[in-house]
């Protein structure tokens, strides 16, 4: 069984993560507003989602956008928020290892500052190709294990190893986020190299590159200030696209599936809706859905659907 980041655990506020990170958040931004420049279509997935940071990206694009967080905490919280600024966005409580939805449904997916706390990458990105649609984007993000200020210093230990694909597990210095107290919290880092090849091998493929937050530095965003700090950040964006400088790399890449016809997906959430244990069909009535298959039971909670299982 893989370790979640629950979140709940310590009634964790993500937002309040953000709110000294607003560099970081406009640079992710930057980079997904020329990426869904083009994009357009009906079911989107944003996994891990949370708050809905991300929403004023996709939502004016995408038709049905469906938020997905194993804290069901944070969507209750934050529901009425998301429905007032954007009526047709969905809220739903699920295990990214197991999606609580059809196969062949969303049209595009991203996933932004989750892919650290997943243990299993390619037991995940399995899953989600199960439910993706054919000629489908899919945007990953992940903390970027060579870039420039990580280099440097391996380079000057000597330790040429941690080049190597493999994924560097980060020291958490007392940071149990997402963890029971005393736990190791999982911070996993990756080799660019490492991340394209699961795309590839789990039938994802990537068509660009980006890389994003080139200048994070407490000690810059106090000297430049926000502003020009982003300014400069849109420069390198261009500059330095392909390179392994950034903390923070996006790839974008599309899905390819042998499907003769297009599958009528519904226009509500629980028309696309499935067992998350089986991805067997539900019986759905008022707050409680049966899988008709397996038998297991799922409840809404304060509106919200509940399909988290380990």
């Amino acid at each position: 069984m893989n370790k979640i980041a629950d979140y709940d655990f310590f009634d964790y506020d993500y937002q309040k993560y953000w709110k000294e990170r607003e560099y970081e958040n406009e640079s992710e931004k930057l980079v997904l507003g020329k990426i869904y420049a083009n994009k357009s279509g009906k079911w989107f997935l944003d996994i891990g989602g949370s708050y809905g940071r991300l929403a004023p990206i996709y939502s004016p694009i995408y038709e049905r956008p469906v938020i997905v967080d194993y804290s069901l905490n944070t969507l209750i919280k934050n529901q009425n928020i998301l429905k007032d600024k954007y009526p047709s966005i969905e809220l739903v409580a699920a295990n990214a290892y197991k999606l609580p939805f059809k196969e062949n449904t969303f049209d595009g997916a991203l996933l932004i500052r989750v892919l650290h706390h997943i243990e299993n990458p390619d037991k995940y990105l399995k899953e989600l190709w199960k439910v993706m649609d054919k000629n489908s984007y899919y945007v990953q993000e992940f903390a970027n294990k060579i870039h420039l200020k990580s280099s440097l210093k391996a380079i000057l230990r000597l330790n040429f190893s941690f080049f190597t694909k493999e994924p560097y597990q980060q020291p958490t210095k007392g940071n149990f986020e997402g963890t029971k107290s005393g736990e190791e919290a999982m911070f996993y880092n990756y080799h660019p190299k490492y991340i394209k090849e699961l795309l590839k091998e789990n039938k994802f493929t990537p068509v660009k590159k980006y890389g994003c937050s080139y200048i994070r530095s407490s000690a810059l965003k106090k000297i430049l200030g926000q502003p020009l700090m982003i300014k400069i950040e849109s420069i390198l964006q261009v500059l330095f696209r392909r390179s392994n400088i950034p903390p923070s790399v996006i790839y974008e890449s599309i899905i390819k599936k042998d499907i003769e016809t297009n599958v009528e997906k519904g226009n509500c959430l629980e028309d696309i809706l499935a067992c998350p244990k089986c991805k067997g069909d539900l019986n759905i009535q008022n707050t409680v859905a049966i899988c008709r298959k397996c038998k297991s039971k799922y409840q809404k909670k304060s509106g919200i659907w509940d399909f988290r299982i380990k």
